[in-house]
C-alpha cells in the first residue's frame, strides 16, 4: 500500500486576526508540505459563519471544536491589564524618545533607569529561569560553603 496522492485534509482551526477579527482555517497537507486555506473571517462566530467555513471546507469538520477553539482563541487576544500597562509604557517611553532631539536629552542616568524599568515589566512576562548547577567545580564548591555558612547562622 503506497502514501495516497493528492491533498491530505488535517483539521479545521481558528487564528488571531488583526483589528479583533479572526478566521477559521483548514490546515492541508500538499505534495509540496503543509498549506492553510482561509474558510471564513468573522468578528463573531454565528452559525452563518460556520455553514460559510462548511461549504469552503474540503471535508466536514467538527463544529463545537471550531466554536472552542474561537472561545481559546478570543480569550488569547484580550490583553491582560499587565499587558496593556506594558504596551503604554512602552509606547510613551518611544514617543519620549522621538520627541526631544539627542542634544537635548536630560541626564543618561535617567534613561537608564527609565530602561531598567521598561527591563522589569519585560522580565515580568516570563517565567524565571531554572538553575543550572555551576560547572566550575571550584565556583560550585565555593557556593555550596557559602550556602552551608548561611544556614548554620
Amino acid at each position: 500500500m503506497g502514501i495516497p496522492s493528492g491533498n491530505l485534509v488535517g483539521m479545521a482551526y481558528v487564528v488571531t486576526r488583526p483589528k479583533g477579527r479572526f478566521e477559521i482555517r483548514e490546515s492541508v497537507h500538499t505534495p509540496k508540505g503543509p498549506r492553510a486555506r482561509s474558510l471564513a473571517n468573522f468578528t463573531n462566530l454565528t452559525d452563518e459563519v460556520l455553514a460559510t467555513a462548511g461549504r469552503r471546507a474540503t471535508r466536514p469538520f467538527d463544529a463545537d471544536a471550531v466554536r472552542a477553539a474561537a472561545q481559546t482563541a478570543a480569550a488569547r487576544s484580550r490583553p491582560s491589564p499587565e499587558m496593556r500597562r506594558f504596551v503604554a509604557s512602552s509606547r510613551r517611553m518611544a514617543r519620549s524618545l522621538e520627541v526631544r532631539p539627542a542634544s537635548d536629552r536630560a541626564d543618561p542616568g535617567d534613561a537608564l533607569i527609565d530602561l531598567l524599568g521598561f527591563v522589569a515589566q519585560l522580565s515580568a512576562f516570563r517565567p524565571p529561569p531554572a538553575r543550572e548547577p555551576l560547572r566550575f567545580p571550584p565556583l560550585a564548591r565555593l557556593r555550596a560553603e557559602r550556602s552551608a555558612l548561611s544556614t548554620d547562622q
